[in-house]
C-alpha cells in the first residue's frame, strides 16, 4: 500500500491557520499581518496543482463534475446567500472588514476554472521535461503575476492587464506539481530560499508596497510575487524537511483532521468573523491589534472547524457544504 505524503497535509493546515490570521488582520486593519500571511492563498493553489496535475491519476469527467466542481458551486452558492444574511445583520460589518460581502468566494471560481482545465494542463505535465515545465512556469508567472501586479501598483492598469491573470493563475497551479516533481539542485533550493527570505523581509519591515494593494484588489492575494515566492519557499522547506521521516500519529491526527477540514473553515470563519466585530462594536470592546488577533483567530478556527465537522456529518449534503 502506498504510503500517504506527509507533507501536503501540513502545508495545507499551515495555510488554514493563516487564512484564518489573514481575515482578522484585515479586521483589525493590521497590514503588516496581512501581508505577512498572503502565502496562504497561493499555496492553497499549489496544493490543489500537486495533485491535479498528477497523470498517474485518473479521474473521469462525470467524476469531476460530482466530486469537485459541483461541490465548489454549492458551496459557493450556500456560502454567498449566508453572506448576505450575515452582511445586512451586521450593517455592512462583513463588506467593512473584507472588502466586499463574498469576495473571499470568488476564490472558488479560480479554482472550478483551473480544476475544470486540468485534464488538458495534465497532457502538458505527462510529456513535458522539466526545462519545459519550469518555461511554463516562469511564462505564467511573469505575464500573469508579475506583469498585472506592476501596473497596478503604477495606477495603470486595464481590462487587458487583468486578463493575464489567466496566466498566473495556471502558472501558479503548476508551481505546484513543479515543486513536487522536478529534480532541483542545491543551488536552485537556495535560490527559491533566498527570494522567498529577502520577499519575508520586506514584507515584514514594511517596504514592500504591495503588501497592502490586496486590501483592494482581492485578486492580488494570490497572484503578488511576493505572495507566491514565500509560498513556494515555504513548500520546499516543509517538503525537503518531512519526506521520507515518519511522525507519530499523535501528531498526524490533528494535522491530518484540520487540513480535512481547512474547505469548510475557508468557507465560515469570515461569517464568524464579522459577527464577532459586530458584537465587539456594538458592546464598545476594544481590544490591542495583536491580542484581538490572537484571540479572535484561535477561536475562529476552533468553532470553523467544529461546525465543519457537524456540517460534515448531514447525510448526503453535507460533503457539499463543508
Amino acid at each position: 500500500m502506498k504510503r500517504r505524503m506527509v507533507y501536503p497535509d501540513v502545508l495545507r493546515a499551515l495555510s488554514c491557520i493563516a487564512v484564518v490570521f489573514l481575515s482578522v488582520s484585515m479586521a483589525a486593519g493590521n497590514t503588516a499581518v496581512s501581508g505577512l500571511l498572503t502565502w496562504a492563498v497561493p499555496m492553497f493553489v499549489m496544493l490543489s496543482g500537486m495533485f491535479f496535475l498528477d497523470s498517474s491519476w485518473y479521474i473521469s469527467g462525470r467524476d469531476m463534475v460530482q466530486r469537485y466542481l459541483l461541490r465548489l458551486l454549492t458551496g459557493y452558492a450556500v456560502w454567498a446567500l449566508m453572506a448576505v444574511i450575515v452582511n445586512r445583520a451586521t450593517a455592512g460589518t462583513l463588506s467593512g472588514i473584507l472588502s466586499g460581502t463574498g469576495f473571499y468566494l470568488n476564490f472558488l471560481f479560480v479554482m472550478i476554472v483551473l480544476y475544470a482545465v486540468s485534464p488538458l494542463l495534465r497532457v502538458f505535465t505527462r510529456a513535458a521535461q522539466q526545462r519545459e515545465l519550469m518555461y511554463a512556469v516562469l511564462f505564467g508567472l511573469l505575464l500573469g503575476c508579475c506583469y498585472p501586479f506592476a501596473q497596478v501598483l503604477m495606477g495603470a492598469a486595464r481590462m487587458t492587464d487583468y486578463a493575464m491573470m489567466g496566466f498566473g493563475f495556471a502558472g501558479v497551479f503548476l508551481v505546484g506539481w513543479y515543486l513536487r516533481t522536478a529534480l532541483l539542485t542545491a543551488r536552485g533550493v537556495r535560490r527559491i530560499y533566498l527570494l522567498g527570505g529577502i520577499c519575508l523581509i520586506l514584507t515584514l519591515r514594511g517596504i514592500w508596497v504591495g503588501t497592502t494593494v490586496f486590501t483592494t484588489d482581492p485578486a492580488l492575494m494570490i497572484l503578488s510575487p511576493d505572495a507566491v515566492l514565500i509560498a513556494m519557499a515555504l513548500f520546499l522547506v516543509v517538503k525537503n524537511t518531512l519526506s521520507g521521516r515518519r511522525l507519530s500519529r499523535r501528531v498526524l491526527r490533528p494535522i491530518a483532521a484540520l487540513s480535512q477540514l481547512s474547505f469548510g473553515i475557508y468557507l465560515i470563519h469570515p461569517l464568524l468573523l464579522a459577527l464577532v466585530c459586530a458584537a465587539f462594536n456594538r458592546a464598545g470592546i476594544r481590544l490591542p491589534s495583536g491580542v484581538f488577533i490572537l484571540l479572535v483567530s484561535v477561536g475562529l478556527l476552533a468553532v470553523s472547524g467544529v461546525l465543519t465537522y457537524l456540517i460534515r456529518k448531514i447525510p448526503k449534503v453535507g460533503r457539499y457544504l463543508a
